[in-house]
């Protein structure tokens, strides 16, 4: 008998026949991928010339070019900053779309450098937020899902870079958004408020089927939950390091600000959004697609956090670049019934380059000490050794004032290093020349002050290293410091400055307002004995 003919043979041949007829499982993709990073240097190339003249589509735009690695140097970037600082001058505007993405992106831009403008944005945002707890439009007493996630991103964001947010403000808007989720899961446009947010008392919401809102929605309860302590994101950006390099994860939940919103009824919220979008998810839903892409990127990026587990090509991301390259217009653009060509060729950017889940790896692999070092690691983890118990490269050769300034650059691909090197700007310092040394110790009082955490940390140890009795007063404002790591480090810089080091911690590990006092009156006293005709705010 022919082989062909033989059962087996048959068997196998029809087993391919079936196999070759079923459809083929497109190619998984990554924001790294050449194919993708084709695409997206097509839609940049188009924002290059893009003319959008509102604040909120200028920070979008440049936002795109800051996540894609461009710096403070680039023309997008630099218009945005004018636009931030312009509308800064007076009063806010009232569109709370531009006023969040302004925030946004200063504070990836720069935090420390942007501080007047971020807070001012800030408090506008607070003031312009409804008492049911959402934000919407001036002319409606209805919160408003889409303006409300663009509030509760600016404030996650602001908390990521140590810039204090009003813990009511965001329990106000955890609530609003937990009593306006449909019973099926989903959200809708303006906010239908139930009386309260368990399930047997929530209320239909219009539309029943609009993934945008869902999606938005469903990100902010995951914002909510790390705002207020009552969950925990987390990054896997150094899972590739080695054992001893690798971030140290806590068994517990974090410990945030007391709360009166539960966060059962937080998780319960999120299993029912989940579900929702689960069984009506698509790429390309009609109406305002693009700006679903990005909340999808956004969304999906924060439950990947919680999960503790992130998927490096999730079936969404390869579907968004799929449906974009298939959409993208020749000169680069995404364009639309909208009539938004700039701003969903931005959003369409961020979507590729996973803008999102970029910002929570720079948060979550960062803080409460989770690497030796407090902030990331150097870029050449084979040139790091540990210094005074931080992780710190062999050695920097940059001059001082360099160094200093990459302390107000907290996305540098150097800040990690300079942040571990308090011995490092100590010594550089004595050695300074008494002009130089006076710039410079100006410069890090003011980062004590006006920093993301870790620059002030560094700042407030280097000045105390340095026994500067000029410098007291920006070790007693410190004090007064919103991230307690600040405030420990400022009081522990006052003993070593004032010569009554001691053993007995006397603040302790956990805020605590009454020992914050009692320090503050403690080192004004002995200051004034030490300045009797110093003045102190």
């Amino acid at each position: 008998m022919n082989a062909l003919l033989r059962p087996g043979s048959l068997l196998i041949a029809a087993v391919a026949i079936l196999l070759g007829s079923l459809p083929r499982p497109s190619a998984a993709h990554a924001p790294e991928s050449p194919e993708v990073r084709a695409v997206i240097k097509k839609g940049l190339k188009y924002l290059e010339t893009a003319k959008e003249g509102r604040l909120g589509g200028q920070c979008l735009i440049a936002l795109a070019f800051l996540k894609d690695g461009s710096d403070e140097k680039h023309p997008k970037i630099v218009a945005a900053v004018n636009a931030c600082q312009a509308a800064t001058k007076g009063e806010v505007g009232a569109d709370i779309y531009s006023t969040g993405i302004a925030i946004i992106f200063l504070c990836s831009l720069n935090p420390s450098k942007y501080q007047p403008e971020i807070v001012k944005l800030r408090d506008s945002l607070e003031d312009r937020q409804k008492s049911h707890g959402g934000w919407g439009y001036a002319d409606k007493d209805t919160g408003d899902t889409s303006m409300t996630q663009y509030g509760m991103l600016s404030y996650w964001e602001m908390n990521a870079v140590g810039i204090p947010v009003s813990t009511k403000s965001v329990e106000r808007a955890a609530d609003w958004l937990l009593r306006t989720q449909d019973p099926q899961g989903n959200w809708g446009y303006q906010g239908v408020e139930a009386s309260e947010a368990k399930q047997s008392s929530l209320v239909d919401q219009s539309p029943k089927n609009s993934l945008g809102m869902s999606i938005a929605g469903l990100g902010c309860t995951y914002m909510a939950g790390d705002l207020l302590g009552l969950g925990e994101l987390h990054s896997d950006l150094d899972s590739g390091l080695p054992p001893a390099l690798r971030p140290l994860k806590k068994a517990a939940v974090k410990k945030g600000p007391v709360t009166n919103i539960d966060g059962k009824l937080i998780r319960a919220a999120q299993e029912r959004g989940k579900s929702w979008f689960a069984k009506n998810y698509k790429i390309d839903p009609a109406g305002f697609t693009h700006y679903y892409l990005y909340a999808l990127e956004r969304g999906k990026s924060f439950q990947e956090a919680a999960a503790g587990r992130s998927v490096k090509e999730p079936t969404w991301y390869n579907d968004g670049y799929e449906f974009l390259k298939k959409t993208q217009k020749p000169n680069g653009c995404w364009d639309s019934q909208e009539n938004l060509e700039d701003v969903n060729t931005a959003f369409s950017v961020l979507f590729l380059l996973r803008s999102t889940k970029k910002a929570i790896e720079r948060a979550k692999s960062y803080g409460d000490g989770s690497l030796l070092v407090g902030r990331g690691l150097p870029t050449e983890v084979q040139e790091v050794r540990v210094r005074g118990g931080q992780v710190a490269p062999k050695r920097l050769a940059n001059p001082t004032s360099e160094l200093i300034e990459i302390l107000t650059k907290p996305d540098h691909a150097m800040f990690a290093a300079v942040v571990a090197d308090v011995e490092l700007l100590r010594d550089r310092l004595k050695a300074a020349k008494p002009e130089e040394k006076k710039e410079q110790l100006n410069r890090l009082r003011t980062l004590a002050a006006t920093g993301v955490p870790e620059a002030r940390i560094t700042a407030v140890r280097v000045l105390s290293q340095l026994r500067d009795i000029d410098s007291c007063p920006a070790l007693l404002s410190a004090l007064d410091d919103p991230d307690w790591q600040v405030v420990l480090a400022a009081d522990e810089g006052l003993q070593f400055v004032g010569w009554k080091t001691s053993a007995v911690n006397l603040l302790g590990d956990k805020p605590d307002n009454k020992a914050r006092a009692a320090a503050k009156d403690r080192w004004r006293t002995w200051y004034l004995t030490v300045r009797p005709d110093a003045e102190l705010e």
